[in-house]
């Protein structure tokens, strides 16, 4: 939508929005810690200028998140990642210009930024947002150019924006990034943010992506993923897809932690991860399986080589194939993991049907599993714009409380207009 005047321009703009009503469970085997319970009725409010001056438009968002009084008095039955301690949590979530055209678009400011290691980890009741300068360019078809400078983040459980990331001390200024790892040294100074670029191609049959990140006092780290389905000209479609991360840095972020990540001692960070997908797709069903290695690095690489993803640890949200709802290799380190997937759509894709496996053998967690379900029902006709899902995970293994079984069930009722 495009504006002619200034009074065009303000009042021809758009009004989207959510609402969200999340009730997440945690329940261990184990007596420590304790079972835990979560309720969020949430809302993510949504206003866009229309286009002026050949492109340019205002944006802001307002997130807010409220128990309605369900929380626990004791806050070891809470389950923090969902909204915080709090009863309510009330932010700015954006507030952005933007200029698109020309093939060129331009955001300055507090906005939601999804890339494959750095994005809005959307799974609770409110999405992470950053503050800085996203652009992409798009010089021909298929292919998009981005870069990107970051240098706030506000993690889903925050009221504000912070120099910091996932990696932070159990409190920092005020900040309760709860869910993320509070890992870092007590008095850890902030971080610059992040400086990014990437490049991606997709056509169909295929999507391929490269990314530089330079997490500053983190880690340098190249990303590549390509995705291809595999031309054989029948209802039977084959896809194979590869990935590889390669990281190195100084680390300066994690200088004076004591016991560092495992246990194991290192000052420098040195990660390679590979891995693989291959699955087949036949009559609206799709299986697929996926492989993933995390290699041990030697003496001096932090947490003998593991891989620093300093806006997605503790959140699982990256992009390795073998990542589960859970967690992944990031949370567990070294070590190797394969998944097995499959997913299928019925009553004209208004279900949605997801379950995997997942097995994790790493060097200094052990063994693991998780078993993952995933239901989503969206609604069509008078209710359009409801969405129900049930999200299940079962994880049994080494790196749970105890050594046992952790069971996390997520009911999400969304309805977006």
């Amino acid at each position: 939508m495009r504006a002619d005047t200034l009074t065009g321009f303000l009042a021809r703009g758009r009004f989207t929005g959510q609402v969200r009503a999340y009730y997440f469970t945690r329940d261990y085997a184990a007596a420590s810690p304790v079972n835990a319970r979560a309720f969020a009725l949430a809302g993510l409010f949504n206003y866009r200028t229309a286009k002026f001056l050949d492109g340019l438009s205002l944006g802001a968002s307002f997130f807010t998140a409220n128990a309605l009084g369900t929380r626990s008095r004791d806050f070891q039955r809470i389950d923090t990642t969902l909204m915080g301690v709090t009863n309510a949590l009330d932010t700015l979530g954006e507030a952005f210009v933007n200029y698109r055209g020309h093939g060129v678009r331009v955001r300055l400011g507090d906005q939601q930024i999804n890339t494959p290691w750095l994005g809005a980890s959307d799974s609770r009741a409110l999405p992470a947002t950053y503050r800085g300068i996203y652009a992409s360019f798009d010089p021909v078809a298929n292919l998009t150019l981005v870069a990107l400078r970051v240098t706030a983040y506000k993690g889903r459980t925050s009221a504000g924006f912070f120099p910091d990331n996932n990696y932070y001390p159990p409190q920092w200024h005020g900040n309760a990034n709860y869910g993320g790892v509070a890992i870092l040294p007590a008095g850890a100074r902030g971080t610059p943010g992040t400086l990014a670029f990437g490049v991606t191609y997709r056509r169909p049959g295929l999507d391929a992506t490269a990314w530089y990140y330079r997490f500053f006092g983190f880690a340098h780290m190249l990303y590549g993923q390509i995705d291809a389905t595999v031309p054989v000209g029948s209802p039977v479609r084959p896809f194979i897809g590869v990935q590889g991360v390669r990281e190195w840095g100084a680390a300066s972020r994690f200088a004076g932690l004591g016991t560092r990540f495992f246990g194991q001692p290192g000052t420098t960070v040195e990660n390679l991860t590979l891995g693989g997908l291959a699955g087949v797709r036949v009559d609206g069903v799709r299986l697929s399986l996926a492989y993933d290695e995390l290699r041990r690095e030697g003496a001096g690489a932090l947490g003998s080589g593991v891989l620093i993803s300093p806006y997605t640890a503790g959140y699982a949200t990256d992009p390795l194939y073998t990542t589960s709802m859970i967690r992944g290799m990031v949370e567990l380190g070294p070590g190797h993991a394969w998944k097995v997937r499959v997913a299928t759509a019925a009553l004209a894709h208004r279900l949605l049907l997801a379950a995997s496996y997942a097995a994790y053998r790493t060097d200094f967690q052990g063994r693991d599993t998780e078993l993952y379900v995933d239901v989503i029902f969206r609604s069509r006709g008078v209710v359009k714009g409801l969405t129900l899902r049930e999200r299940l995970g079962i994880s049994q293994g080494e790196a749970n409380p105890g050594r046992g079984r952790f069971i996390y069930n997520r009911v999400m009722v969304t309805y977006a207009f």
